[in-house]
């Protein structure tokens, strides 16, 4: 018990950390990872707030990989959609104002990736479940059985499409959480593997 709830805290404050990121990077306003984008879309079109947004669909992404598996489900999938979507909404409450320039937008860019792949590290450091998203992706392999990797390209091109439609935002900042996030997350994940040691 000791065990699973240190590492479900970890894993909380890892999504907590990583909705900051991504909180970050919509704020400079440059573009974000195509999940974002839509949500972004979707927030211009409702109305409510990204981090609001992020658990709707969250929700349905929960649905649909409990409808093929039950297993992808736990406890720890509908923390980390609350986790993230507070760390989301909470940059907006602390920077209600965009940036005054273009050198502060870069700068959130910047700091918004490392954080992004920072948090994103640390929770999945405790393997203690999948989040919505990776729930889903793993769903649409199974019924596809088609590779990971392409399963999570054509449906992050959907949400790009997607978002996009809806007038959500891409830019140079899609660039960067496309090309930097997954080698930030390799160096990552092996010092927090070896500094963060769970009870057996």
């Amino acid at each position: 018990m000791k065990r699973d709830v240190r590492r479900m805290a970890v894993t909380a404050l890892g999504c907590f950390i990583f909705g900051i990121g991504i909180g970050l990077c919509d704020h400079a306003q440059l573009g974000t990872d195509p999940f974002t984008v839509m949500l972004d879309g979707m927030q211009k079109n409702i109305g409510l707030t990204i981090g609001i947004m992020n658990m709707g669909v969250n929700l349905c992404q929960i649905l649909f990989a409990w409808c093929v598996d039950k297993k992808m489900i736990s406890v720890v999938s509908f923390l980390a959609m609350v986790c993230t979507s507070i760390g989301i909404d909470t940059v907006g409450f602390l920077f209600p104002s965009l940036p005054a320039n273009e050198l502060s937008a870069f700068l959130f860019l910047i700091l918004g990736e490392l954080v992004y792949a920072s948090g994103s590290a640390l929770a999945i450091t405790p393997a203690a479940g999948y989040d919505p998203y990776n729930a889903f992706l793993l769903s649409i392999q199974k019924l596809t059985q088609q590779r990971y990797q392409v399963v999570r390209w054509g449906v992050e091109l959907l949400f790009l499409v997607i978002g996009l439609l809806m007038g959500g935002l891409a830019g140079i900042g899609t660039l960067v959480t496309f090309l930097a996030t997954g080698p930030i997350v390799e160096r990552l994940l092996p010092v927090f593997r070896k500094r963060i040691k769970f009870p057996d």
